[in-house]
């Protein structure tokens, strides 16, 4: 066993042990690129065979490079260098692809978006990934797949699928996550001139598949919305040659949860022009908002669960589907926040939490269950309280650089 000592801070094979800090204001944190804006462009670019250049600020995370690598086994080409990725796509239709084994690692929107992409291949490929997307249930998709003619042999990675499916009109349910309805946007968009999506249930996540429309449509497919259906028409398909990646916005609740720590302000100069999760962004800083409804970025409970604990305390509601994210994280949120000696109570959709609440110092080392936002939440209390972090390293899922701008804090 070897211990690394950076800047204060003490590694310990895969545990981060922290001392409590005092940061002064203002802190810069930069965000990574988002995933959810690269990953949709990773799938729509690879299947275009012109070459597209995507332009980002930042290292992409570990999701980003899960669906690069799927993408390259498709035959796709993929040019690195700074802050740019050239991509030259293939006819998806009619690609050889290279490894018939797709590893997914740790990203449920890239094993969506796959297993949607390869379901339209004369092919058997299995789709797998790290031990946490193995306990994810991917029935949702594979259902609607299975529906039309796939071959699935389960609903949790590693999985075998042999298509090809058939259809004109195709539904899905939206009440567990988006993804699914995003994956067969993005994978069908090129199969036929008229494709019907209907999708079933009480939607949620709707700022995603919000967000695969608009970049849909920035490619020229022509998209009619109805109440619970869509119609995608690609008569005049163009991919732009040149895409912008905004940062990853969903981060923005970790640096919120530091600066309510801390009493400094966090400054993100890198954020661009993107309005995408932007109203609840808001609802996360409005320091008088107590009921937050995460219907629509369930994504924010593990930080939101701790800055309300902090505040005035309140309610997270609509939040049932967190339950299928990289853990269960109603359970693993709540879990966190006792062992820093902060009470919850969870409810069907979400938590019930005290406010005026101070984190202590975890008694042992805090376990992250293999989730990015789970850890990140995790190494935020610590800088407070100090403590123990097992597997932190896992939050390059989404930022490679977070532990390093932890460190640098630490050496501040």
């Amino acid at each position: 066993m070897i211990d690394t000592e950076i800047n204060g801070a003490l590694w310990r094979d895969s545990m981060l042990s922290l001392k409590p800090m005092k940061l002064k204001g203002p802190v810069e944190w930069n965000l990574p690129p988002s995933k959810s804006h690269m990953i949709r462009w990773l799938a729509i670019t690879s299947q275009n065979e012109r070459e597209t250049i995507i332009r980002f600020n930042g290292e992409p995370g570990d999701d980003i490079k899960s669906m690069k690598k799927c993408m390259e086994s498709f035959g796709v080409k993929v040019s690195q260098s700074d802050n740019e990725w050239k991509i030259r796509g293939v006819a998806l239709l009619k690609s050889d692809i290279r490894n018939n084994i797709l590893d997914c690692g740790n990203s449920g929107t890239t094993a969506n978006f796959v297993t949607a992409m390869v379901s339209l291949l004369d092919k058997e490929v299995t789709i797998d990934g790290d031990d946490s997307l193995r306990n994810r249930d991917f029935s949702e998709i594979n259902n609607t797949l299975a529906a039309n003619g796939a071959s699935i042999t389960s609903n949790k990675p590693p999985f075998t699928i042999t298509g090809p499916i058939r259809f004109h009109r195709i539904s899905v349910n939206t009440e567990i996550s988006s993804q699914p309805l995003s994956a067969l946007v993005m994978a069908l968009h090129k199969s036929q001139r008229e494709i019907i999506i209907e999708y079933t249930g009480k939607s949620v996540s709707r700022n995603y598949s919000k967000l695969t429309f608009e970049i849909i449509e920035k490619c020229g497919i022509y998209l009619e919305k109805g109440d619970n259906t869509i119609i995608l028409r690609n008569n005049n398909l163009k991919i732009p040659e040149i895409i912008e990646i905004p940062q990853e916005i969903s981060l923005i609740p970790i640096a919120i949860l530091m600066s309510e720590l801390h009493d400094v302000e966090f400054t993100i100069d890198n954020l661009g022009k993107s309005g995408f999760l932007s109203d609840s962004i808001e609802m996360i800083r409005n320091k008088e908002e107590n009921i937050l409804d995460l219907r629509d970025c369930s994504d924010f409970i593990t930080p939101a669960a701790a800055i309300l604990a902090i505040r005035q305390g309140g309610k997270i509601v609509g939040a049932k589907h967190a339950k299928g994210k990289e853990s269960n994280r109603i359970e693993k949120t709540a879990e966190l926040l006792k062992v820093f000696g902060m009470n919850c109570e969870i409810t069907q959709d979400g938590l019930i939490i005290k406010g005026k609440q101070k984190p202590k110092k975890p008694e042992n080392p805090v376990e992250t269950h293999l989730d990015h936002r789970i850890a990140m939440t995790a190494v935020a209390l610590a800088t407070f309280t100090g403590g123990e972090i097992l597997n932190p390293e896992i939050s390059k899922i989404t930022d490679p650089m977070f532990m390093r701008k932890i460190l640098d804090l630490v050496g501040d």
